[in-house]
């Protein structure tokens, strides 16, 4: 992620606190081009838009500024450490692809009657297959 930080830092945060631009409105810009792009690389392999991955990032800001504060009345805590990898690790992404799983059977036309009848391994093999073998016909 070091590279990607680099790069937003270089060529979107920089730029635009020399537009004039305030350290808040740059850090929202940076966040808001980073959910997008985040949006873009989920939808596209899934084949559907879905806000999840935007309003993951963008749910971010507020944790920075909560840690920002925490940090001003505790230096030295380790409030935000542990704020990110809780929020990161098992709220965040796990709620995250949940929803998108739940979107992407949606879309399939998957029932909960399927795939306790399949099992959930077994339908998604069967129905690779069958796409597959449609695409080669």
């Amino acid at each position: 992620n070091l590279p990607v930080h680099y790069w937003l830092v270089r060529h979107l945060y920089f730029p635009c606190i020399r537009a004039g631009l305030s350290k808040t409105s740059a850090m929202f810009m940076v966040f808001f081009f980073s959910a997008v792009m985040h949006e873009v690389l989920i939808s596209v392999p899934f084949h559907m838009i879905r806000p999840w991955a935007f309003w993951g990032m963008m749910g971010q800001i507020p944790l920075v500024i909560l840690t920002k504060y925490v940090d001003k009345r505790r230096p030295g805590s380790s409030f935000g450490n542990i704020s990110f990898w809780v929020s990161f690790c098992f709220v965040g992404q796990p709620m995250a692809c949940l929803m998108y799983t739940i979107d992407y059977w949606k879309q399939q036309s998957v029932t909960t009657t399927t795939l306790l009848q399949e099992g959930i391994i077994t339908h998604m093999i069967n129905t690779t297959a069958a796409k597959i073998m449609s695409t080669e016909l």
